[in-house]
């Protein structure tokens, strides 16, 4: 009888957790770049207002796979350094719904194109006032990951990647960018299950 006890609260327990956490949507639209799609084994430029949810100068989006260059995610990946314009910088952003007071996930993946001395800087902008982060550390080769956190002050928040070196059209690839709001840690929860769990053990006892 105690056994059947205990499976029937940890269902229930499971069930409790399963409702109260979860995932959380990433508020960034197309941060991918998976639309519009490129022709198949090339590249092709747009204007940012014809890339679902982007703004901004020109985006250039690649096929995962051209130049040898593999998307970080899904199929195609933008890069910053947009042609056809000559010279930079190169900007493009998305403005998203905030939460005053609310933390956020905020993540990308970066990648040079042709050289290891690319950068580019992250801009979070709200009310005015915008908060700069400047990322010189890209390889070639391979994918960097950008992972920060920060709290809303205003119920829009600008999330924007403006090139810093180099001048021309060649540099700074961009993928899976992703702005999720804080959610407890699954350790938290299940110290949290464990102890609720107990308790549910030593009244049915």
């Amino acid at each position: 009888m105690m056994t059947i006890n205990r499976l029937a609260a940890l269902g229930i327990l499971g069930a409790s957790l399963a409702i109260v956490t979860p995932a959380s949507a990433n508020l960034i639209e197309n941060g991918s770049f998976e639309d519009p799609n490129v022709t198949t084994g090339t590249w092709e430029f747009f204007n940012a207002d014809d890339v679902d949810g982007w703004n901004g100068s020109n985006i250039e989006i690649w096929e995962s796979g051209f130049n040898g260059v593999n998307a970080y995610e899904g199929s195609q990946f933008a890069e910053l350094n947009a042609h056809p314009d000559m010279d930079g910088p190169f900007g493009i952003y998305q403005e998203i719904n905030t939460v005053v007071g609310q933390n956020y996930n905020l993540s990308f993946a970066y990648r040079a194109r042709q050289n290891n001395s690319e950068s580019f800087m992250l801009s979070l902008i709200s009310d005015s006032i915008s908060t700069d982060w400047t990322l010189t550390d890209h390889v070639t080769g391979e994918w960097s990951l950008f992972n920060g956190m920060f709290e809303a002050t205003s119920t829009t928040t600008t999330v924007k990647f403006t090139s810093v070196s180099p001048d021309g059209t060649i540099g700074n690839f961009l993928d899976d960018v992703k702005v999720t709001a804080q959610v407890p840690e699954p350790g938290t929860l299940a110290l949290m299950g464990l102890g609720l769990l107990g308790l549910t053990f030593r009244r049915r006892q």
